[in-house]
């Protein structure tokens, strides 16, 4: 996941000046990419159009392809840069969306304290987040307190028709409580979610078995975890397994993909990218060690994602995921503030 930001202005970085990209436009949707033709784009159109297209290749592939974006929020903002049209496409493609430190910024961690949002902030996200439920889709949020903070972070989410949760920032253990409204129905649909957990490092689970065993094990409605245990993707069958809850209920799950940073542990790295990055690849991230900041309108990294036997998406595919969590969607902040 992203780094925590702070205050509304981190949220968004506005309008300040046009900046654009040269876009492939061959890339979009499953046009022929032999017959890509250039244009710049502002680097918000972009972000949209390379989660249209996910989205339209894997429901292609698989009906009823769930995508959930992870750093969506500032997208759903309508600037000078980013068109109401923008903004109507991606909660079209998205199922839901997902805001990390919705209502406490920071992370409790090593002795620090998260801080409540001022009501700024609140305004802000309230306002942002109403789009993608007045349109029906699922809104998660997803902040890094503890104690009592929890519970209320719970409650505020419920008050606004979110479904909230807590966890620790690197999100690489199952939590001692019990998941809210604990249930043993059927969930099918996103808008039947009631919990959920994120799951995205397994190493502190010795073995493949212990770590698929703990998510067996647990009542969540939904889960987010990583395609990989180790160097291997799961298998259909250990997917078809996390999808029934311990108490019997079936249950979605979704398949951590980064679509704005590249991670030099990931199968697609190669050796000699540690020493000459390729152009399509930017600066690391200082708060995630080993990832890049990925320029997302590429030819080459649509080639990572998406549309080979060994593509990331391709991959989540046929390991039998109910969907997608399109992790870095707000990587074209980066870009509008860097220019680069």
């Amino acid at each position: 996941m992203e780094k925590v930001k702070t205050g509304v202005t981190a949220l968004l970085l506005g309008v300040a000046g046009f900046f654009g990209l040269p876009y492939d436009a061959g890339l979009a949707g499953d046009a022929p990419r032999a017959t890509a033709v250039h244009a710049v784009v502002p680097p918000e159109t972009a972000m949209v159009d390379l989660a249209q297209t996910l989205g339209s290749y894997g429901r292609a592939r698989r009906e009823g392809f769930l995508l959930v974006g992870n750093g969506s929020v500032g997208l759903l903002e309508v600037t000078e840069d980013n068109s109401e049209e923008n903004v109507a496409r991606l909660v079209g493609v998205l199922d839901g969306v997902l805001m990390e430190s919705a209502f406490y910024d920071g992370y409790e961690e090593a002795g620090e304290e998260a801080e409540r949002r001022d009501a700024g902030a609140d305004a802000y996200l309230t306002a942002m987040l109403r789009k993608p439920l007045l349109a029906g889709r699922s809104v998660f949020t997803l902040d890094y307190v503890k104690g009592e903070k929890i519970a209320e972070v719970e409650a505020l989410g419920h008050a606004d028709g979110y479904v909230s949760e807590a966890g620790n920032r690197l999100l690489d253990t199952l939590p001692a409580r019990a998941p809210q409204e604990e249930n043993a129905a059927d969930v099918t649909r996103l808008k039947q979610v009631k919990n959920f957990l994120a799951l995205l490092n397994p190493e502190h689970f010795p073995t493949r078995e212990a770590y698929l065993d703990a998510l067996a094990a647990t009542n969540y409605d939904l889960l987010i975890v990583d395609l990989y245990y180790g160097d291997r993707p799961l298998t259909p069958a250990e997917t078809a397994r996390l999808k029934h809850k311990a108490n019997g209920g079936r249950r979605l799950v979704l398949s951590y993909m980064s679509v704005g940073e590249a991670a030099d542990y990931r199968p697609y790295w190669k050796k000699e990218w540690d020493s000459e990055r390729p152009h399509w690849l930017a600066e690391p991230n200082p708060e995630w060690p080993g990832s890049y900041k990925a320029r997302y309108w590429s030819r080459e990294w649509h080639d990572i994602l998406y549309g080979r036997e060994d593509a990331y998406l391709d991959r989540i595919i046929a390991a039998g995921f109910d969907g997608a969590f399109l992790d870095v969607m707000d990587a074209w902040q980066y870009f509008k503030e860097s220019g680069s």
